[in-house]
């Protein structure tokens, strides 16, 4: 079986499975409500996507926290 080169996009994609898999752990809800409450408040791409170069030089841990208070902060009104 021939191994398929990994390319920047699938990087990225597997990057933000990641982040939203950590942090709907840390939250202690699923990811699929986790995506959900992303995409609500526009997360997926303002945050997780679009800062990905900095994201995801940073732990898992790390990264679960960023997303989680950037959340809390934009559903809670704060922008």
């Amino acid at each position: 079986m021939e191994m398929t080169p990994r390319t920047p996009e699938f990087d990225r994609l597997a990057f933000t499975v990641l982040a939203i898999e950590a942090s709907a752990q840390k939250m202690n809800i699923s990811p699929s409500e986790m995506r959900r409450r992303l995409d609500k408040v526009g997360l997926i791409k303002s945050l997780i996507q679009d800062c990905y170069d900095t994201l995801h030089t940073e732990s898992r841990d790390a990264v679960a926290n960023d997303v989680v208070e950037a959340l809390k902060n934009w559903e809670g009104g704060a922008v």
